[in-house]
Protein backbone atom coordinates (compact mmCIF):
# COMPACT_ATOMS: atom_id res chain seq x y z
CA UNK A 1 0.00 0.00 0.00
CA UNK A 2 1.35 3.43 -0.97
CA UNK A 3 2.29 5.69 1.92
CA UNK A 4 0.01 8.78 1.70
CA UNK A 5 2.81 11.09 2.85
CA UNK A 6 5.18 9.79 0.18
CA UNK A 7 2.44 10.14 -2.43
CA UNK A 8 1.71 13.74 -1.43
CA UNK A 9 5.39 14.60 -1.61
CA UNK A 10 5.62 13.06 -5.07
CA UNK A 11 2.60 15.02 -6.30
CA UNK A 12 4.14 18.38 -5.37
CA UNK A 13 7.70 17.55 -6.39
CA UNK A 14 8.68 19.84 -9.25
CA UNK A 15 6.22 21.78 -11.43
CA UNK A 16 2.54 21.01 -10.89
CA UNK A 17 -0.53 21.37 -13.08
CA UNK A 18 -4.22 21.50 -12.25
CA UNK A 19 -4.50 17.71 -12.45
CA UNK A 20 -1.71 17.00 -9.96
CA UNK A 21 -2.97 19.73 -7.66
CA UNK A 22 -6.44 18.22 -7.75
CA UNK A 23 -5.03 14.80 -6.88
CA UNK A 24 -3.26 16.32 -3.87
CA UNK A 25 -6.53 17.84 -2.66
CA UNK A 26 -8.37 14.53 -3.12
CA UNK A 27 -5.65 12.77 -1.13
CA UNK A 28 -5.92 15.25 1.74
CA UNK A 29 -9.72 15.20 1.75
CA UNK A 30 -9.90 11.42 1.82
CA UNK A 31 -7.28 10.90 4.51
CA UNK A 32 -8.10 9.65 7.97
CA UNK A 33 -7.29 12.01 10.83
CA UNK A 34 -4.06 10.14 11.56
CA UNK A 35 -3.07 10.12 7.88
CA UNK A 36 -3.86 13.82 7.56
CA UNK A 37 -1.65 14.75 10.49
CA UNK A 38 1.15 12.48 9.28
CA UNK A 39 1.02 14.05 5.81
CA UNK A 40 1.12 17.59 7.18
CA UNK A 41 3.98 16.95 9.61
CA UNK A 42 5.91 14.91 7.04
CA UNK A 43 5.58 17.38 4.15
CA UNK A 44 7.15 20.78 3.55
CA UNK A 45 4.03 22.89 3.97
CA UNK A 46 5.60 25.91 2.33
CA UNK A 47 6.13 23.80 -0.79
CA UNK A 48 2.57 22.47 -0.61
CA UNK A 49 0.98 25.93 -0.47
CA UNK A 50 3.34 27.20 -3.17
CA UNK A 51 2.57 24.22 -5.43
CA UNK A 52 -1.18 24.77 -5.58
CA UNK A 53 -2.44 27.75 -7.57
CA UNK A 54 -5.56 29.83 -8.06
CA UNK A 55 -6.12 30.11 -11.82
CA UNK A 56 -7.81 32.83 -13.81
CA UNK A 57 -9.45 30.16 -15.95
CA UNK A 58 -9.63 27.05 -13.84
CA UNK A 59 -9.87 25.76 -10.29
CA UNK A 60 -8.79 27.85 -7.29
CA UNK A 61 -6.77 25.05 -5.74
CA UNK A 62 -4.78 27.16 -3.28
CA UNK A 63 -7.95 28.67 -1.87
CA UNK A 64 -9.43 25.19 -1.65
CA UNK A 65 -6.35 23.98 0.24
CA UNK A 66 -6.57 26.84 2.73
CA UNK A 67 -10.26 26.18 3.28
CA UNK A 68 -9.67 22.45 3.73
CA UNK A 69 -6.85 22.68 6.27
CA UNK A 70 -7.85 25.76 8.24
CA UNK A 71 -11.62 25.37 8.39
CA UNK A 72 -13.07 22.10 7.11
CA UNK A 73 -10.62 19.83 8.95
CA UNK A 74 -8.90 22.17 11.39
CA UNK A 75 -10.48 20.47 14.41
CA UNK A 76 -8.67 17.25 13.46
CA UNK A 77 -5.21 18.82 13.39
CA UNK A 78 -2.73 17.95 16.11
CA UNK A 79 -0.74 20.77 17.68
CA UNK A 80 2.29 19.84 15.57
CA UNK A 81 0.21 19.72 12.38
CA UNK A 82 -1.49 23.05 13.11
CA UNK A 83 1.93 24.65 13.63
CA UNK A 84 3.13 23.27 10.28
CA UNK A 85 0.05 24.60 8.47
CA UNK A 86 0.63 28.01 10.03
CA UNK A 87 4.27 27.88 8.92
CA UNK A 88 3.16 27.13 5.36
CA UNK A 89 0.78 30.08 5.45
CA UNK A 90 3.41 32.37 6.98
CA UNK A 91 6.11 31.84 4.36
CA UNK A 92 6.28 34.35 1.55
CA UNK A 93 3.69 37.06 0.88
CA UNK A 94 0.76 36.31 3.14
CA UNK A 95 -2.20 38.29 1.77
CA UNK A 96 -5.59 38.78 3.40
CA UNK A 97 -6.84 35.22 2.87
CA UNK A 98 -3.76 33.69 4.46
CA UNK A 99 -3.81 36.12 7.38
CA UNK A 100 -7.46 35.30 8.05
CA UNK A 101 -6.62 31.59 7.94
CA UNK A 102 -3.79 32.10 10.44
CA UNK A 103 -6.18 33.98 12.71
CA UNK A 104 -8.79 31.23 12.44
CA UNK A 105 -6.28 28.51 13.35
CA UNK A 106 -5.10 30.42 16.41
CA UNK A 107 -8.59 31.38 17.57
CA UNK A 108 -9.73 27.77 17.28
CA UNK A 109 -7.33 26.75 20.08
CA UNK A 110 -7.95 27.51 23.72
CA UNK A 111 -6.37 27.04 27.14
CA UNK A 112 -3.40 24.73 27.52
CA UNK A 113 -3.71 23.55 23.91
CA UNK A 114 -3.22 27.14 22.70
CA UNK A 115 -0.12 27.51 24.86
CA UNK A 116 1.28 24.28 23.42
CA UNK A 117 0.59 25.55 19.89
CA UNK A 118 2.31 28.87 20.57
CA UNK A 119 5.35 27.12 22.00
CA UNK A 120 5.43 24.78 19.00
CA UNK A 121 5.41 27.73 16.60
CA UNK A 122 8.03 29.52 18.66
CA UNK A 123 10.33 26.50 18.64
CA UNK A 124 11.47 27.38 15.12
CA UNK A 125 15.05 28.66 14.97
CA UNK A 126 14.45 30.92 11.96
CA UNK A 127 12.45 34.12 11.49
CA UNK A 128 9.17 32.20 11.28
CA UNK A 129 8.61 32.04 15.02
CA UNK A 130 5.57 33.38 16.87
CA UNK A 131 6.82 36.97 17.02
CA UNK A 132 7.54 36.88 13.29
CA UNK A 133 4.07 35.46 12.70
CA UNK A 134 1.93 37.88 14.72
CA UNK A 135 4.01 41.04 14.27
CA UNK A 136 5.32 40.27 10.80
CA UNK A 137 3.26 37.97 8.61
CA UNK A 138 -0.03 39.30 10.00
CA UNK A 139 0.25 42.96 9.04
CA UNK A 140 -3.47 43.73 9.15
CA UNK A 141 -4.00 45.64 12.39
CA UNK A 142 -7.54 44.36 13.01
CA UNK A 143 -6.56 40.72 12.52
CA UNK A 144 -3.53 41.13 14.76
CA UNK A 145 -5.67 42.70 17.49
CA UNK A 146 -8.14 39.81 17.27
CA UNK A 147 -5.27 37.36 17.74
CA UNK A 148 -3.73 39.26 20.66
CA UNK A 149 -7.11 39.70 22.35
CA UNK A 150 -7.68 35.94 22.09
CA UNK A 151 -4.24 35.19 23.55
CA UNK A 152 -4.93 37.56 26.46
CA UNK A 153 -8.38 36.12 27.14
CA UNK A 154 -7.14 32.53 27.11
CA UNK A 155 -4.26 33.40 29.46
CA UNK A 156 -6.89 34.02 32.14
CA UNK A 157 -8.08 30.41 31.81
CA UNK A 158 -4.67 28.80 32.24
CA UNK A 159 -2.46 29.53 35.25
CA UNK A 160 1.20 28.89 34.42
CA UNK A 161 3.75 29.32 37.19
CA UNK A 162 6.72 29.22 34.82
CA UNK A 163 8.68 32.12 33.36
CA UNK A 164 9.82 33.05 29.91
CA UNK A 165 13.50 34.00 30.04
CA UNK A 166 14.45 37.23 28.27
CA UNK A 167 18.18 37.82 27.87
CA UNK A 168 20.35 40.58 26.48
CA UNK A 169 23.44 39.57 24.49
CA UNK A 170 26.38 42.01 24.69
CA UNK A 171 28.07 41.89 28.12
CA UNK A 172 25.29 39.59 29.31
CA UNK A 173 25.97 36.47 27.25
CA UNK A 174 29.28 37.48 25.67
CA UNK A 175 32.01 39.86 26.82
CA UNK A 176 31.71 42.47 24.07
CA UNK A 177 31.66 46.13 25.06
CA UNK A 178 32.29 47.54 28.55
CA UNK A 179 33.51 44.48 30.45
CA UNK A 180 37.30 44.28 30.84
CA UNK A 181 37.26 41.39 33.29
CA UNK A 182 37.28 38.79 30.50
CA UNK A 183 38.85 38.68 27.05
CA UNK A 184 36.52 40.07 24.39
CA UNK A 185 34.28 37.46 22.83
CA UNK A 186 34.22 35.18 25.88
CA UNK A 187 30.97 33.35 26.57
CA UNK A 188 30.53 33.94 30.30
CA UNK A 189 31.24 30.81 32.38
CA UNK A 190 28.12 29.29 33.90
CA UNK A 191 25.61 31.23 31.79
CA UNK A 192 24.45 28.31 29.67
CA UNK A 193 23.85 26.24 32.79
CA UNK A 194 21.88 29.14 34.27
CA UNK A 195 19.69 29.42 31.15
CA UNK A 196 19.09 25.69 31.44
CA UNK A 197 18.32 25.87 35.17
CA UNK A 198 15.84 28.71 34.67
CA UNK A 199 14.22 26.82 31.81
CA UNK A 200 13.79 23.72 33.99
CA UNK A 201 12.45 25.70 36.96
CA UNK A 202 12.58 25.09 40.71
CA UNK A 203 11.60 21.40 40.56
CA UNK A 204 13.34 20.35 37.30
CA UNK A 205 9.90 19.33 36.04
CA UNK A 206 8.90 22.08 33.59
CA UNK A 207 5.62 22.52 31.74
CA UNK A 208 7.56 23.72 28.70
CA UNK A 209 11.17 23.94 27.56
CA UNK A 210 12.83 26.28 25.09
CA UNK A 211 11.60 29.37 26.95
CA UNK A 212 14.69 31.47 26.14
CA UNK A 213 14.49 34.59 23.99
CA UNK A 214 17.30 37.02 23.23
CA UNK A 215 16.24 40.65 22.99
CA UNK A 216 18.51 43.41 21.75
CA UNK A 217 18.28 47.00 20.57
CA UNK A 218 20.76 46.22 17.82
CA UNK A 219 19.55 45.69 14.24
CA UNK A 220 19.00 42.29 12.71
CA UNK A 221 22.65 41.31 12.26
CA UNK A 222 22.43 39.96 15.81
CA UNK A 223 20.60 36.93 14.42
CA UNK A 224 23.80 35.88 12.69
CA UNK A 225 25.71 36.29 15.96
CA UNK A 226 23.33 33.99 17.80
CA UNK A 227 23.22 31.37 15.06
CA UNK A 228 26.99 31.23 14.62
CA UNK A 229 28.20 31.75 18.19
CA UNK A 230 25.67 30.17 20.53
CA UNK A 231 23.23 27.78 18.83
CA UNK A 232 25.33 24.64 19.23
CA UNK A 233 26.43 25.57 22.74
CA UNK A 234 22.86 26.20 23.85
CA UNK A 235 21.80 22.82 22.48
CA UNK A 236 24.64 21.08 24.31
CA UNK A 237 23.47 22.78 27.50
CA UNK A 238 20.03 21.22 27.04
CA UNK A 239 18.34 24.28 25.51
CA UNK A 240 16.79 22.99 22.32
CA UNK A 241 15.99 26.38 20.82
CA UNK A 242 15.86 30.09 21.39
CA UNK A 243 14.36 33.02 19.53
CA UNK A 244 15.72 36.48 18.80
CA UNK A 245 13.96 39.85 18.80
CA UNK A 246 16.05 42.69 17.38
CA UNK A 247 15.87 46.48 17.31
CA UNK A 248 16.49 49.36 14.93
CA UNK A 249 19.42 51.57 13.97
CA UNK A 250 17.79 54.57 15.69
CA UNK A 251 17.75 52.81 19.05
CA UNK A 252 21.57 52.63 19.11
CA UNK A 253 22.10 56.33 19.83
CA UNK A 254 21.39 56.52 23.59
CA UNK A 255 20.87 54.17 26.50
CA UNK A 256 17.32 55.52 26.92
CA UNK A 257 16.53 54.71 23.28
CA UNK A 258 18.02 51.24 23.69
CA UNK A 259 15.93 50.63 26.79
CA UNK A 260 12.84 51.96 25.04
CA UNK A 261 13.28 49.68 22.03
CA UNK A 262 13.85 46.64 24.22
CA UNK A 263 10.78 47.52 26.29
CA UNK A 264 8.64 47.59 23.15
CA UNK A 265 10.09 44.23 22.11
CA UNK A 266 9.39 42.67 25.50
CA UNK A 267 5.86 44.11 25.56
CA UNK A 268 5.28 42.43 22.19
CA UNK A 269 6.70 39.19 23.50
CA UNK A 270 4.63 39.22 26.68
CA UNK A 271 1.54 39.88 24.56
CA UNK A 272 2.25 36.57 22.84
CA UNK A 273 2.73 34.65 26.11
CA UNK A 274 0.70 36.54 28.75
CA UNK A 275 0.16 33.38 30.80
CA UNK A 276 3.88 33.22 31.71
CA UNK A 277 5.94 35.18 34.21
CA UNK A 278 9.07 36.98 33.00
CA UNK A 279 12.70 36.81 34.09
CA UNK A 280 15.11 39.33 32.56
CA UNK A 281 18.90 39.05 32.30
CA UNK A 282 20.88 42.12 31.31
CA UNK A 283 24.00 44.09 32.19
CA UNK A 284 24.93 47.41 33.76
CA UNK A 285 26.61 48.84 30.67
CA UNK A 286 23.95 49.82 28.14
CA UNK A 287 20.51 50.73 29.37
CA UNK A 288 19.42 47.42 30.89
CA UNK A 289 19.13 48.90 34.39
CA UNK A 290 16.77 51.55 33.02
CA UNK A 291 14.90 48.81 31.20
CA UNK A 292 14.62 46.71 34.36
CA UNK A 293 13.04 49.62 36.24
CA UNK A 294 10.55 50.11 33.42
CA UNK A 295 9.76 46.39 33.36
CA UNK A 296 9.13 46.39 37.11
CA UNK A 297 6.71 49.30 36.66
CA UNK A 298 5.06 47.87 33.54
CA UNK A 299 4.71 44.27 34.73
CA UNK A 300 4.22 44.23 38.52
CA UNK A 301 3.60 40.68 39.65
CA UNK A 302 4.65 39.30 36.25
CA UNK A 303 8.36 40.16 36.36
CA UNK A 304 9.78 37.63 38.82
CA UNK A 305 13.26 39.17 38.79
CA UNK A 306 15.72 41.20 36.76
CA UNK A 307 19.33 40.04 37.00
CA UNK A 308 22.01 42.58 36.08
CA UNK A 309 25.53 41.42 35.22
CA UNK A 310 27.61 44.21 36.73
CA UNK A 311 30.38 45.25 34.35
CA UNK A 312 30.95 48.79 35.73
CA UNK A 313 31.54 48.11 39.45
CA UNK A 314 28.26 49.46 40.81
CA UNK A 315 28.63 50.41 44.53
CA UNK A 316 27.04 48.13 47.11
CA UNK A 317 24.71 50.90 48.28
CA UNK A 318 23.27 51.27 44.78
CA UNK A 319 22.95 47.51 44.43
CA UNK A 320 20.92 47.38 47.62
CA UNK A 321 18.61 50.13 46.38
CA UNK A 322 17.95 48.21 43.18
CA UNK A 323 17.49 44.91 45.02
CA UNK A 324 14.58 46.47 46.89
CA UNK A 325 12.93 46.89 43.47
CA UNK A 326 13.54 43.27 42.44
CA UNK A 327 16.61 44.15 40.35
CA UNK A 328 19.59 42.08 41.45
CA UNK A 329 23.20 42.85 40.51
CA UNK A 330 25.82 40.10 40.33
CA UNK A 331 29.50 39.72 39.45
CA UNK A 332 29.35 36.09 38.31
CA UNK A 333 26.66 33.72 37.12
CA UNK A 334 27.21 31.67 40.25
CA UNK A 335 26.07 34.71 42.21
CA UNK A 336 23.13 35.17 39.86
CA UNK A 337 22.10 31.52 40.21
CA UNK A 338 22.32 31.74 43.99
CA UNK A 339 19.83 34.60 44.03
CA UNK A 340 17.63 32.69 41.56
CA UNK A 341 17.59 29.75 43.98
CA UNK A 342 16.66 32.04 46.88
CA UNK A 343 13.80 33.44 44.79
CA UNK A 344 12.45 29.96 44.00
CA UNK A 345 13.31 30.18 40.29
CA UNK A 346 15.75 27.27 40.00
CA UNK A 347 16.50 24.03 41.84
CA UNK A 348 19.48 23.20 44.04
CA UNK A 349 20.64 20.81 41.32
CA UNK A 350 20.41 23.66 38.84
CA UNK A 351 22.58 25.86 41.05
CA UNK A 352 25.11 23.06 41.41
CA UNK A 353 25.30 22.77 37.61
CA UNK A 354 25.97 26.50 37.32
CA UNK A 355 28.80 26.26 39.87
CA UNK A 356 30.31 23.27 38.09
CA UNK A 357 30.04 24.80 34.61
CA UNK A 358 31.47 28.10 35.85
CA UNK A 359 34.56 26.40 37.21
CA UNK A 360 35.01 24.37 34.04
CA UNK A 361 34.41 27.47 31.93
CA UNK A 362 37.16 29.40 33.72
CA UNK A 363 39.63 26.73 32.66
CA UNK A 364 38.72 27.30 29.02
CA UNK A 365 39.16 31.09 28.98
CA UNK A 366 42.20 32.45 27.11
CA UNK A 367 43.06 35.07 29.70
CA UNK A 368 44.67 38.38 28.78
CA UNK A 369 46.77 38.44 31.96
CA UNK A 370 47.36 36.47 35.19
CA UNK A 371 45.77 39.31 37.16
CA UNK A 372 42.60 39.11 35.07
CA UNK A 373 42.34 35.37 35.67
CA UNK A 374 43.09 35.66 39.38
CA UNK A 375 40.40 38.28 39.91
CA UNK A 376 37.65 36.28 38.22
CA UNK A 377 38.61 33.01 39.88
CA UNK A 378 38.44 34.76 43.25
CA UNK A 379 34.99 36.18 42.51
CA UNK A 380 33.64 32.82 41.34
CA UNK A 381 35.06 31.09 44.42
CA UNK A 382 33.55 33.75 46.69
CA UNK A 383 30.13 33.25 45.12
CA UNK A 384 30.49 29.45 45.14
CA UNK A 385 31.17 29.55 48.89
CA UNK A 386 28.00 31.59 49.38
CA UNK A 387 26.04 29.23 47.12
CA UNK A 388 26.85 26.27 49.34
CA UNK A 389 24.78 27.70 52.18
CA UNK A 390 22.03 29.34 50.12
CA UNK A 391 18.46 28.56 51.20
CA UNK A 392 15.97 27.66 48.43
CA UNK A 393 13.00 29.97 48.11
CA UNK A 394 9.40 28.91 48.51
CA UNK A 395 7.58 28.20 45.27
CA UNK A 396 3.87 28.87 44.82
CA UNK A 397 1.22 26.88 42.95
CA UNK A 398 -0.06 29.27 40.27
CA UNK A 399 -3.58 27.86 40.25
CA UNK A 400 -4.14 28.01 44.02
CA UNK A 401 -1.63 30.61 45.23
CA UNK A 402 -0.48 28.25 47.98
CA UNK A 403 3.15 27.32 48.77
CA UNK A 404 4.30 23.97 47.38
CA UNK A 405 7.44 23.65 49.47
CA UNK A 406 11.01 24.74 48.96
CA UNK A 407 12.83 24.05 45.72
CA UNK A 408 14.85 20.88 45.81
Amino acid sequence: MTDPTALLRALIEGPTDATREGEALVLLRGATTAELNDMIVGTDMHRLFASLDDRLLGPDNRTALIELLTRERQSELSVAAAAEVIYGLQRGWSGRAREEAIRDLLLARTGVELTHLKNQINSRTDVYDLEGLVFGAVDDGDLRRQILDHLAAEADTFACDEAKIISDIDDTAFCRLHDNRYPKGTLYPGLLALYDALDHGPHDDPFSLGDLTFVTARPGDVLGLIETATRSSLAKAGIAQSSVITGTWLSLFTHDLMAGQKLVNIEHYHGLFPEYHLVFLGDSGQGDVILSEKLAERFPGTLRAAFIHDVVDTPDTRRAEYAAKGIFFHDTYVGCATKALELGLISRAGLDRVVSESRTGLDGVRWSSPDQESRMRSLVQRDADAAASAVPGITVDASTGTPTGSAS
